[in-house]
């Protein structure tokens, strides 16, 4: 994965001490392909190595593209004690390609390197501690600066590694001979340890910017594993808090990883030790991200769920938003909503986070396999799922039920060549996912979808916050809206017929609007046979769409030509029957006759000619779609048809059971009405009834609407046995409304039986 590592050597030991003149000199200039030079290059010996990628370099022409005659010059030409040549070692991140990497490689020498004379090799190889590809790049230049005087005309070796020329006493620079004849001056800058910090955040920099244009998220970053851990703690990042928690590994050389010393054994196991230690924190951290995820999902959804059901409610509809109060809440649920539905889209989720780092850390083909594969997957079943939801034809057409077992039987073929094609490619899958569980390539997908969940959360806790204000404001516009007068609970006899009468007139309504609805459903609803149609259609590419143009044309074509010809017919007759005087006029009507019954005889071919080639037209569109292959297409077109109207289809057989519940309801209010209407006048006009509930029913017969309550004073003045005990009435000359009721005496009920059965005789 993309790590950071960059040094800035020189030609010193790692304790300090300079290496001998002499030594140096044999080291460079080795024939067996040990220099320093030759090892980056992979030149002399070195050149049978094949992990040497790409070389480039900026040297002088005396050196003839050679990096070990320019750095063989340096050694011969400089003064003793002069540092060489430096080295920079930087790391490649191995998610990109050769040429990716020689992007950053570039863009690093533009900004640091392009005033010196230097040599780069880019070397890939597998790692020997981690088994990653670690594209790294060797860059050595001399801390010379190519100045305008080497610019203007280069300076043979011996001179250009001398000292610079100093200058001269009253000037300010050296003159341009004397520079010439001296050295190039030195860059002071790479004794400047500031300076060694600021190529270091340029490299990340660089890195980072080419890694995000190519399309990886993971980022490097140049400072200390502590800084880390303090800026992810103060992030709240626990994650990476914890991660960087640790220790920095030792570096070793090239010699220690092939011999497997205790050094490069101890950095294995340490490495193990941090990979599972990452895991570990990884699925903790995603358990904590998932639930948080799932619940600000549930809260958007109960805010989506709360407005669409107060939205629709009868209070709403007849709410009056020329208030300010309520106007005000009102638009603070829309623009919630709204801001609801972008987070929603700015949303990444585990899912989608969990593809993206598959897609960065999978090979092309392997990525598209996995798409493809879970692709058919889904497919699968959701075709299973149709093939349970689909609703069988209920009516009395069989060729509507016969429509329906060729779909059913061509989603049972769709589904087997399917799950033939899954238990086929079944190995293949795992063993791509198996890949994602190499210890390297799980750690990369871990950190990728860590930092893209990570960058989620502000978009989580912003809609989490949202949605609890849009459920706060839902809650204050109910309760505004909806507050009520207390409910009625006496009536007199005159309110309770008024009451029946509205709930029959108020049933009716609704019965008519849902009757409405369902033809409405039933126009949209697509049918069997339909769906049949319509997969054909699309199989041949609209053909028979064209084709039925085609014969309307026809048909109002032979329309035409039918009525022409009635109309020469009567011609005919009338020139028959006329007593011609005028033979001039006679023969130029009979001249015209002839000359249209020409014209529709040559219709008349013509037509028949269109009508023979739309039948064999017809022909040739059911042919092809009456081979098997076809049959099967076309099965499944209609029942993916089938499935997008699904829902309408449901939602007629909702209407439809819903227009005959609302029937029966329509018929008992309207038995009870007629009922009450015919006893009406008998009961006395002023006397006031109310249902009475003992204890134990207090609370549910409080809750109960004016019409139900109406409802059953009327059952008990009809007589009903279960509605008779509930009800009481007020005394007639008491105007206290609020005691001296009583419950109807056995006398009462009998004579309201009696009454009754009298108009049942």
């Amino acid at each position: 994965m993309a790590s950071y590592h960059l040094r800035v050597k020189d030609d010193t030991k790692s304790g300090g001490k300079r290496i001998s003149a002499k030594k140096h000199v044999d080291y460079i200039f080795r024939e067996d392909g040990k220099s320093h030079a030759d090892y980056i290059n992979r030149e002399g010996a070195q050149s049978e190595r094949t992990d040497c990628v790409f070389k480039g370099s900026q040297l002088p022409k005396w050196a003839k593209g050679s990096a070990q005659k320019f750095f063989s010059a340096a050694t011969r030409y400089e003064d003793k004690g002069n540092v060489r040549y430096r080295e920079i070692e930087l790391s490649l991140p191995n998610e990109l390609s050769l040429e990716q990497n020689l992007e950053i490689v570039d863009r690093f020498i533009a900004e640091h390197l392009s005033n010196h004379y230097y040599a780069y090799a880019v070397h890939e190889k597998v790692g020997e501690l981690s088994g990653e590809r670690h594209p790294h790049v060797h860059i050595m230049f001399s801390e010379r600066l190519i100045d305008d005087v080497e610019k203007i005309s280069e300076r043979p070796a011996c001179k250009y590694f001398r000292r610079a020329a100093k200058p001269l006493k009253g000037e300010q620079v050296a003159s341009f001979e004397r520079r010439r004849e001296h050295g190039a001056p030195k860059d002071k800058k790479w004794h400047n340890r500031k300076y060694l910090y600021e190529i270091r955040a340029d490299f990340a920099r660089i890195q980072n910017e080419v890694l995000a244009r190519n399309g990886f998220s993971i980022r490097v970053d140049y400072r200390s594993l502590k800084a880390q851990q303090v800026e992810a703690e103060k992030n709240g990042d626990d994650f990476a808090a914890n991660l960087y928690k640790r220790m920095p590994e030792s570096y070793i050389g090239i010699i220690p990883a092939h011999e497997e010393d205790e050094l490069s054994n101890g950095v294995k196991r340490y490495r193990k030790i941090i990979q599972d230690k990452q895991h570990f924190l990884f699925q903790d951290d995603m358990r904590k991200k998932t639930a948080q995820e799932d619940e600000t999902k549930f809260l958007a959804k109960q805010a989506e769920c709360a407005w669409l059901a107060l939205s629709n409610s009868p209070a709403y509809k007849s709410a009056n938003f020329e208030d300010e109060t309520l106007n005000g809440l009102n638009q603070g649920i829309l623009s919630g909503l709204a801001k609801i539905q972008k987070l929603k889209r700015k949303m990444i989720g585990f899912l989608d986070a969990r593809e993206r780092a598959h897609k960065e850390y999978l090979p092309t083909t392997d990525y598209q396999f996995i798409l493809d594969y879970e692709n058919k997957m889904r497919q699968c079943e959701d075709l299973e799922r149709l093939s349970k939801d689909l609703i069988p034809p209920t009516g009395k057409y069989p060729e509507d039920f016969q429509a329906f077992q060729t779909i059913k039987c061509g989603i049972e073929k769709k589904i087997s060549d399917l799950r033939s094609f899954l238990a086929q490619r079944n190995s293949q899958y795992w063993a791509i996912l198996g890949k994602l569980e190499e210890p390297y390539r799980r750690k990369n997908v871990e950190l990728v979808m860590h930092r893209l969940l990570q960058s989620d959360l502000d978009v989580l806790r912003d809609l989490k916050k949202t949605s609890t204000a849009v459920l706060k404001n839902i809650d204050s516009l109910k309760a505004k809206i909806e507050m009520k007068e207390m409910p009625k609970t006496m009536f007199t006899a005159r309110e309770v017929r008024d009451h029946l009468f509205q709930q029959y007139r108020s049933l009716k309504k609704q019965r008519e609007a849902a009757i409405d609805t369902c033809n409405c459903l039933m126009l949209k609803r697509i049918l069997p046979t339909e769906a049949i149609s319509i997969a054909k259609n699309f199989f041949v590419h609209d053909g028979f769409k064209k084709l039925h143009s085609e014969q309307e044309e026809y048909e109002k074509a032979l329309e035409q030509y039918e009525h022409d010809v009635l109309e020469i017919h009567k011609r005919e007759i009338f020139f028959k029957n006329v007593n011609w005087t005028n033979r001039g006029v006679k023969l130029l009507e009979q001249y015209y006759l002839t000359k249209e019954k020409i014209h529709l005889e040559e219709t008349e071919r013509r037509l028949s000619k269109t009508k023979i080639q739309l039948e064999s037209e017809l022909t040739r569109l059911e042919n092809l779609c009456k081979t098997e292959d076809a049959q099967n297409k076309i099965a499944f077109l209609a029942a993916s048809i089938l499935h997008k109207n699904l829902k309408i289809a449901h939602e007629y057989e909702e209407a439809k059971k819903h227009v005959g519940d609302l029937y029966e309801k329509l018929q008992e209010a309207k038995k009870r009405f007629n009922a009450f209407d015919e006893g009406y006048r008998s009961l006395k006009q002023n006397r006031v009834y109310c249902v009475i509930q003992s204890e134990s029913n207090s609370t549910k017969t409080s809750a109960l609407k004016k019409n139900e309550l109406a409802a059953i004073i009327a059952d008990a003045l009809l007589g009903e046995t279960y509605a008779v005990p509930l009800v009481a009435r007020f005394g007639d000359n008491n105007l206290e409304m609020d005691k001296d009721w009583e419950m109807m005496t056995e006398f009462d009920k009998d004579e309201i039986i009696n009454r009754k059965m009298v108009r049942e005789l």
